[in-house]
């Protein structure tokens, strides 16, 4: 090697080490905010959150809100944001203790400590939450809150729209809507609150003039300028008859008049066929009954009434739905009567479980089975039904045994909500 190419790798040695010593200390004077994205200043501890998010952001890695409860979630309660003690003691860097005898939490460090009795905490799913907005100033941070994203720093700083938009995107990925319910209210595309009950969702949609509730955050279930007709009758859905091959089918009867009037070529032997199924058998022993679980897979024979069977509920009968329109099978199972009118009423035909009463059944049609999952009551005049209208009076049917095309609507809401208000529909399919 030449004397200067050694000269050259030495200048070029002393050059890196200089770069390297002199870095860190030019960017002590550099506002942290103004620094591009593969600088190398230290991390930054801000903490964002989200209102009803299972994933927080802690400087620049998304963390979740907690690592054991899955839907672990800050949320609003009494116009206050709670968020679960044991992660803001670890991301505020503290030690936490309980008091098991009075149910108080401390949170404690060298920046500062709090204490909160039992009047002051909530708990859910066996994590306590305690309020954030004390908890961050007992500890020095600054709190903000924009829209249900909250960002809690050291510095007095404000970001930007964009910043507060991109937080809201990451964070909003990860709701916890089996925790906090799936309904949730949205406004010019933005998430704003989650709620149990569809009834719960549109009234506080109602409040302000552009918001919508959506379910699960991607279809709309309701939306302002889409109010229903005071009457519809959807003729599209082929009325299918459950007999003679399906004496106990008439849930997949239903449901391939469901698939049919998508266009989606599926008959009602193929669904039978592919129905997941309990293999429980049927025992009685002692004046108990036990028996396959209809919320688990259809429960018996469904060819012939020979052999002891019932029929199944909303979660297989979902199930199979998805194998035909994937992604656009919603099951809103425990809605209102008036959420189902109004997805009726925007052309959507639904599938439920109803009674072959067409009407509440009475105390003394219903038992209890022992089941591998559990006791359950079941009718044996549980039915199926596709709601394809209504008016002011009757909601209108296609019902698998042929006997009835419309009900009175006070009958239909009792039989329907006994049966647990099961309920499923398809979501338009995508342009």
């Amino acid at each position: 090697m030449s004397r200067r190419i050694r000269l050259l790798n030495k200048w070029l040695l002393f050059c890196i080490l200089l770069a390297v010593c002199v870095l860190p200390f030019s960017l002590m004077f550099v506002d942290e905010d103004q620094l591009p994205a593969f600088s190398f200043s230290m991390p930054s501890d801000d903490l964002v959150l989200m209102h009803y998010s299972q994933t927080a952001r802690h400087g620049r890695y998304l963390v979740p809100v907690d690592d054991t409860v899955k839907d672990a979630a800050p949320y609003m309660s009494q116009g206050e944001t709670f968020v679960p003690a044991r992660f803001l003691a670890k991301r505020l860097d503290t030690t936490m203790s309980y008091n098991a005898d009075t149910g108080s939490v401390k949170l404690l460090s060298d920046e500062g400590n709090i204490e909160f009795d039992r009047s002051k905490t909530e708990v859910k799913g066996g994590l306590t939450y305690i309020p954030l907005r004390k908890t961050s100033e007992a500890f020095g941070r600054y709190m903000q809150v924009h829209d249900g994203v909250v960002l809690l720093s050291k510095k007095e700083r404000s970001p930007s729209n964009e910043q507060w938009e991109e937080w809201r995107a990451e964070l909003a990925a990860n709701l916890a809507y089996d925790t906090y319910g799936p309904y949730s209210v949205d406004m010019q595309g933005r998430y704003m609150a989650l709620f149990k009950t569809w009834s719960e969702a549109v009234a506080y949609a109602r409040k302000t003039p552009g918001r919508t509730v959506l379910y699960r955050g991607e279809h709309t279930l309701w939306d302002p300028t889409k109010e229903p007709p005071a009457s519809i009758h959807n003729s599209g859905a082929p009325l299918i008859l459950q007999l003679p091959e399906l004496p106990r089918g008439c849930e997949v009867t239903a449901l391939a008049m469901l698939l049919q009037h998508d266009g989606i070529k599926v008959d009602k032997m193929e669904l039978a066929k592919n129905i997941r199924r309990d293999p429980t058998p049927y025992a009685k022993s002692g004046g108990v009954t036990s028996f396959g679980n209809p919320h688990d897979g259809f429960v018996g024979d469904i060819y012939t009434f020979k052999n002891p069977g019932l029929g199944v509920y909303h979660e297989p009968i979902a199930e199979l739905a998805e194998k035909y329109a994937p992604g656009r099978v919603l099951d809103i199972t425990g809605t209102s009567f008036d959420h189902l009118l109004w997805t009726v009423g925007q052309g959507s035909p639904v599938w439920v479980i109803h009674t072959t009463l067409y009407d509440a059944v009475p105390a003394s049609a219903w038992q209890t089975w022992q089941t591998p999952s559990g006791k359950i009551q079941i009718t044996y005049y549980m039915h199926s039904l596709l709601v394809t209208g209504y008016d002011s009076t009757y909601v209108y049917v296609h019902d698998p045994l042929g006997r009835a095309k419309k009900i009175k609507r006070e009958a239909f809401k009792r039989g329907w909500e006994q049966m647990g208000s099961q309920a499923i529909y398809l979501a338009p399919a995508a342009e």
